[in-house]
């Protein structure tokens, strides 16, 4: 169950939506799309059941924080510019809760619609949603230095690197040998630094 407060979010060229059942599809392919993880290939989704997990998780996070994931798809005007279909899923973005009193920023895109700047675009109405919703909460983003272009994403959200470096925790991806990057919007205590770096 969504929040009752969660709704959808227009901008310039695009139209978020609280993720739901009905597209698990769509964002399952998307997910399961090798070249979607080309920095992570150990984060693909391999059944179903894992985004269905995802729409779980984005479930209680609408509850606890009035914030989770979204579907991104292109508004009726940039769909009639591009000669597309507006209710094609182009990816999600989503801030969703995770201990600590922090929300995780994150997006993933289908490769038809990298170099676009959709990332950005919904990356920033999230960080604005999750502003309105859940001021008190840290915003947190997690990436992996090898990619450049979701780093430029958060940097130009105004996030500021508050750590890099190699893994020390077994986080589930199995990016914890991998060096990466975190970035928040506010200073991170200890507590809440350990617990980011142990996620991976």
């Amino acid at each position: 169950m969504i929040a009752a407060s969660a709704g959808p979010i227009d901008t310039e060229r695009l139209r978020l939506e609280p993720l739901v059942e009905r597209d698990l599809a769509e964002v399952h392919a998307i997910y399961a799309d090798p070249d979607t993880w080309r920095h992570l290939p150990s984060g693909r989704h391999l059944d179903a059941a894992t985004t269905a997990a995802m729409l779980e998780r984005s479930a209680r996070s609408w509850r606890a924080a009035g914030v989770g994931t979204w579907v991104v798809r292109r508004n009726d005007a940039e769909a009639r510019r591009l000669g597309a279909s507006a209710a094609t899923v182009l990816g999600t973005a989503a801030a969703t809760a995770i201990d600590g009193g922090m929300l995780n920023l994150g997006y993933r895109f289908a490769p038809a619609a990298w170099g676009s700047g959709y990332a950005s675009e919904a990356a920033a109405a999230v960080l604005a949603a999750a502003g309105e919703a859940a001021p008190a909460r840290t915003l947190t983003a997690r990436v992996l230095v090898g990619n450049p272009a979701s780093i430029r994403v958060l940097e130009r959200l105004g996030l500021e690197l508050r750590w890099s470096g190699g893994g020390t925790g077994g986080g589930s991806t199995g990016a914890a040998a991998l060096e990466r990057r975190i970035y928040a919007d506010r200073a991170l205590d200890d507590e809440q630094l350990r617990a980011l770096i142990a996620l991976g």
